[in-house]
């Protein structure tokens, strides 16, 4: 019997991640996740995979991964919050860019083969000039989150070219679906599925015709199984190329909960990416990668997931009542 592929997941308890991980168990990988739970949650870590509860720039991550040994890496893990990227640019540095740093100089002294690096095509590309844009069009971070995970970008590079250790980068979109965090400020579908159930009117930042590339979470997971064996030393977008305006994700939710009154309008947020959409041709030539979910499908089955979470929070109450 062939020996099981090991893998690592780190950011692996977070919504991208915990979904990842469970993919990857499916496809019968041996699974680690490292995450400090500073985002992600205990109870969506997989029990089939051995957990790590550690920062992303600790140091015991060489001593996690010269005890798991992986072949290939998934990093996912990082200061995600573009508003706090810009309160405290320093620690989102330190997370982001020292963090990949240290995971990158463990990873080649173990001999790991490969990273497979969640970037961001929803924000590191600004405000391009033609939409949906490529990989080749020109990098214009507008936050420190942005900038932080271009630098993590160059510096798979340089480790690629320095010390051979492979990669592959995904530039996702806005990436949605079972699981986000109703209650966050990141992922505006779940946020206003979250509202709107509640009875609340979301707001909106701005005028609302700020436009978004929204890609389905399993989609995304294709997309990092998709890279494990392909793809070395290449950089790809995934997203589905169509932009969305916010508005008009409010009225098909409206339409999923049922919720007839308008939105709350605030000023809109600095640094906030005004149009942006990803043609991922590269990843459907190289990858053989598409999105597969449709837009009104994926919103469907995040009210659903949103709806029955507050049903079992609700009947838990009840309980402890």
């Amino acid at each position: 019997m062939a020996e099981t592929t090991k893998v690592l997941v780190t950011g692996g308890a977070g919504f991208i991640g915990s979904h990842l991980v469970n993919g990857l168990l499916d496809n019968d990988y041996a699974v680690a996740v490292v995450d400090d739970l500073s985002a992600g949650q205990l109870r969506n870590v997989n029990h089939r995979a051995t957990f790590y509860h550690a920062p992303i720039n600790d140091p015991r991550i060489n001593q996690i991964i010269q005890r798991e040994g992986p072949e290939i890496i998934f990093h996912l893990a990082a200061q995600s919050s573009v508003r706090q990227s810009a309160l405290d640019p320093v620690a989102d540095a330190d997370s982001n860019v020292l963090g990949t740093i240290g995971l990158l100089s463990a990873a080649a002294a173990e001999g790991v083969d490969k990273i497979v690096f969640s970037s961001t095509g929803g924000a590191i590309y600004g405000n391009p000039d033609t939409i949906p844009c490529d990989e080749n069009t020109p990098v214009s971070p507008l936050t420190p989150y942005a900038l932080s995970k271009y630098v993590s970008e160059l510096y798979l590079k340089l480790f690629y070219q320095t010390y051979g250790l492979a990669y592959t980068i995904l530039r996702y979109s806005n990436v949605y679906g079972p699981g986000q965090d109703p209650n966050g400020e990141a992922g505006v579908i779940s946020i206003f599925a979250g509202s709107m159930l509640r009875g609340r009117s979301p707001n909106i930042y701005g005028d609302g015709k700020q436009e978004r590339d929204f890609v389905y979470v399993s989609d995304v997971v294709e997309a990092n199984l998709a890279a494990m064996y392909h793809g070395d030393g290449r950089t790809y977008n995934i997203g589905t190329g169509e932009p969305v305006t916010i508005k008009r994700i409010y009225s098909l939710l409206q339409e999923c909960t049922d919720y007839r009154d308008e939105p709350v309008y605030r000023p809109r947020r600095a640094g906030e990416v005004l149009r942006i959409a990803l043609d991922s041709g590269r990843a459907g030539r190289e990858l053989a990668w598409e999105p597969k979910v449709s837009l009104e499908e994926g919103l469907r089955l995040s009210v659903d997931y949103v709806r029955n979470s507050m049903v079992r929070r609700s009947g838990r109450a009840r309980l402890a009542t």
